[in-house]
């Protein structure tokens, strides 16, 4: 495809994205077509202003090497609030997407403040694996560990640290709560 067919194809689902915010890391030229439909229409779907973080990465083996993983940020006013870790979740475990990962400890740069602003950071993939039986995938990430969801039981694991949480407790972690 050409840059030109890329921009229609953004604009066929509402325009809400540059093909500069694809560029990232190398370009969207590197995406898997039939993701970024699905990507685009979850966007039109959604309705929320959306900064991308993360696109293709060269020589990751897993869904952003593989053209199918997005990380974004959702904003219910443009960088200045976003929508809540449980509308995060639901959003995007409601798509058809065979990978959701809720991170509760990222940062996104504020230029005009010049200052580091927490947020809740989302990653959705359309990316089936490498190992059957693998996704759909659901995981959090709180203070660098990840916690992967449990199909049989719903709640989370950490192998690294041996815990286990629940949605709802790491949302009320952290919000204070």
């Amino acid at each position: 495809m050409t840059s030109q067919d890329y921009i229609a194809l953004i604009d066929s689902y509402g325009g809400h994205f540059s093909l500069r915010e694809f560029h990232i890391q190398d370009g969207i030229e590197r995406m898997d077509t039939s993701f970024l439909r699905s990507y685009l229409a979850w966007r039109k779907w959604h309705g929320f202003s959306t900064l991308i973080s993360s696109t293709w990465r060269k020589d990751d083996p897993n869904a952003h090497g593989k053209g199918m993983a997005i990380d974004n940020l959702l904003f219910t006013q443009w960088r200045e609030a976003q929508p809540t870790a449980m509308h995060h979740w639901l959003l995007a475990s409601t798509w058809p997407f065979k990978g959701v990962g809720l991170y509760f400890d990222w940062n996104y740069l504020d230029r005009s403040r010049n200052r580091d602003i927490p947020a809740i950071g989302l990653h959705v993939d359309g990316w089936d694996g490498d190992r059957p039986g693998q996704r759909p995938l659901r995981w959090l990430r709180i203070d660098g560990n990840y916690y992967y969801q449990s199909v049989t039981y719903g709640s989370f694991y950490c192998q690294a640290n041996g815990q286990t949480t629940s949605l709802q407790k790491a949302i009320n972690q952290h919000s204070g709560q």
